[in-house]
């Protein structure tokens, strides 16, 4: 299947995002890593992604997933142009995606039927056509993530992690306490 991206713009995003951190993986903030090796809902195997959201409550949703476990929620400020924002219900019928697509059981067709999910295709044909990532309604509530591709290299977004404390473990051991 294809889908008619290219007719339409994209939207440049600026401001705080926020994303939980698993406690063992919060020294690399801006890793896409644990996006890759598993895949997700908007990013195949091998890709890797960082998945922020525009919220505390849809960070901490998203990172949860019926699954209460501890995590140390971050902020992020990002600068991203080229994104594609499929939350814009226009823009969805513009390149002919719906609803349904948006809340595809893709972990079911990966997991279970042993598919490759839709929107893994449709991920890789707008990564291929140039976009930095998508602009995408959270499948855990209300509100909205932003899912970037490409991110700190030359035509990525421009993403920090806020961190003026330096709270946040520079290595995987540093948290340990040393007492």
């Amino acid at each position: 299947m294809s889908w008619d991206v290219a007719s339409v713009g994209g939207v440049t995003l600026k401001g705080i995002f926020w994303r939980m951190l698993a406690p063992r993986w919060s020294y690399d903030p801006l890793s896409g890593a644990g996006a890759a090796r598993a895949g997700g809902r908007w990013n195949e195997q091998g890709q890797a992604a960082l998945y922020l959201s525009e919220t505390h409550a849809v960070a901490i949703a998203e990172y949860q997933q019926d699954l209460p476990r501890p995590g140390t929620l971050t902020g992020y400020e990002v600068e991203a142009s080229s994104i594609l924002d499929i939350t814009n219900n226009a823009v969805r019928t513009s390149i002919g995606i719906d609803v349904s697509f948006l809340k595809q059981a893709w972990k079911q067709d990966r997991d279970i039927s042993g598919r490759r999910p839709a929107c893994w295709d449709f991920v890789r044909q707008v990564a291929d056509q140039g976009w930095t990532g998508l602009r995408v309604p959270s499948a855990q509530g209300p509100g909205n993530n932003l899912v970037l591709w490409h991110w700190n290299t030359d035509g990525g977004a421009d993403v920090r992690v806020i961190d003026p404390a330096s709270d946040l473990p520079r290595n995987q051991s540093s948290w340990i306490s040393r007492i």
